[in-house]
């Protein structure tokens, strides 16, 4: 959550003035997602208008290997700015997680 008022009205203000400007983006298609190899984590709010947190969250894991999907539930499209300290400890736990697994693919 932002604690300082300012940011906070800031950051609201500017949520209800954003309007797109051109055609948004379309999803990625189940093979493009499934030529990600990159260490992939995608955490989103239970709450959020923009996406679908519950079928995004059995999507991504089943079609990019090793790649990790959360839901955080009392939040909306913005968990990061909700939540900065939970969702600071599970970047930090993922990328060890990523870090060990390749250490130990390494080693082999």
């Amino acid at each position: 959550m932002l604690v300082v008022p300012e940011l906070r009205t800031m950051a609201q203000l500017r949520a209800r003035a954003f309007r797109m400007r051109r055609p948004a983006p379309l999803p990625l298609s189940d093979a493009e997602l499934g030529s990600i190899r990159t260490p992939f984590y995608l955490v989103m709010g239970r709450r959020s208008l923009l996406v679908h947190p519950r079928r995004q969250a059995e999507r991504v894991p089943r079609l990019i290997p090793g790649a990790r999907a959360e839901i955080v539930a009392a939040t909306g499209h913005v968990p990061q700015m909700d939540h900065p300290d939970l969702l600071n400890a599970r970047m930090l736990s993922f990328m060890d997680d990523t870090d060990s697994a390749t250490a130990l693919r390494s080693d082999r």
